[in-house]
């Protein structure tokens, strides 16, 4: 792998911190801590910080090994059998995510069109970045920052003169629980999966700075905390619940200069950028996982992600085929299946890694 800047790396942590908000976070964070929503982000981005530290201290005790190669390292053959772990709750997590931007591109853009087609479309892409080299995603992943910081000032600048802030009150109106069980799903769905940056060392990223990326963390958190206030404010409680995608049908209130409206369908590719650079983010991962485990050569390691591509678009198609059940799969099955991962498995780590030291 050859190395990135400092910048790239943190522009990947900016949109995998996103990535998955609008289509999936905001709707649950509504249904369960309602107006309080904003709280359970604050309190997410707080509690958050102990697994970003946890990645970030691994990555600078050992900076010649990426999460894989650690795990053989410190664990032997229980650290081989934790990267498999790995390997099948990412492919299950990349499933999800398409499966994400799949419907959500059928339900808002184009829901006369049959959906395998969508997939189609959408998975040609995801495989043709897969087989190029990581350094090339990530300078097109730099590119992307920039189109999606151009659209975030536009939105700001077409609703803040919405906001109504009698729109959040009575604050912390609903029992600690539900706030807490909301942060609960926010450090879930947007925070632990930025452990699929351990998968790069950190001597493959040129002048890296652990603060540089913990503040790029706060700022992405802080963002979609903007995100649930300007909703919350603007729409109300009641109507925000009401709507599939509340945050997507923000953005058909902006409009630029107050001559050009109905832009929500360009201003939403900033959240459809973010959802594919997670989906790359995460084959990347099973990628060169599989490189690490099994030795693979190039060629081999792409023909098996290209398979793994077409086995993600079939699943796609057929999983949840029945309306409403993917919510609860992914608050009762995915959320578990990330912190079983992305959590527990790199605290195994941390841990036997003191141990051996």
């Amino acid at each position: 792998m050859k190395q990135i800047t400092s910048l790239e790396y943190n522009t990947l942590l900016w949109f995998l911190t996103r990535a998955t908000f609008i289509e999936i976070t905001a709707e649950i964070l509504l249904n369960t801590a309602h107006q309080d929503s904003w709280i359970s982000i604050l309190i997410a981005i707080i509690i958050g910080i102990l697994p970003i530290t946890l990645y970030s201290y691994l990555k600078n005790k050992y900076p010649q090994q990426n999460i894989i190669k650690l795990n053989q390292e410190k664990l032997g053959k229980i650290g081989t059998f934790l990267n498999l772990i790995l390997i099948a709750s990412t492919l299950m997590f990349t499933i999800s995510s398409f499966w994400i931007v799949v419907n959500f591109i059928d339900s808002q853009y184009l829901y006369q069109t049959p959906t395998p087609i969508i997939i189609c479309i959408l998975i040609l892409p995801v495989i043709y970045t897969i087989i190029k080299k990581f350094h090339v995603f990530t300078k097109v992943n730099l590119i992307m920052f920039y189109i999606s910081l151009f659209f975030i000032i536009i939105i700001l600048t077409g609703l803040i003169g919405n906001v109504d802030i009698n729109n959040l009150k009575p604050i912390l109106n609903n029992s600690p629980n539900n706030i807490l069980y909301g942060s609960f799903y926010f450090i879930g769905f947007n925070i632990l999966p930025l452990f699929l940056l351990s998968i790069i060392p950190k001597k493959n990223i040129k002048n890296y700075s652990p603060k540089k990326s913990f503040l790029f963390y706060i700022i992405s958190g802080l963002s979609l905390l903007n995100v649930m206030f300007l909703t919350i404010s603007i729409f109300g409680i009641h109507l925000s619940e009401l709507y599939n995608y509340p945050s997507f049908h923000l953005l058909k209130r902006v409009s630029v200069l107050e001559i050009i409206d109905r832009v929500e369908s360009i201003l939403s590719l900033e959240w459809f950028l973010a959802l594919f650079i997670q989906i790359v983010m995460s084959l990347f991962f099973i990628k060169i996982s599989i490189k690490e485990l099994f030795q693979t050569k190039e060629k081999t390691n792409n023909i098996i992600m290209i398979i793994a591509c077409l086995i993600i678009a079939i699943l796609t198609q057929i999983i949840f085929t029945t309306k409403g059940t993917e919510i609860a799969y992914f608050k009762n099955i995915l959320i578990y299946i990330l912190y079983i991962s992305y959590l527990i498995v790199p605290l195994i780590t941390f841990i036997k890694s003191l141990k051996k030291t």
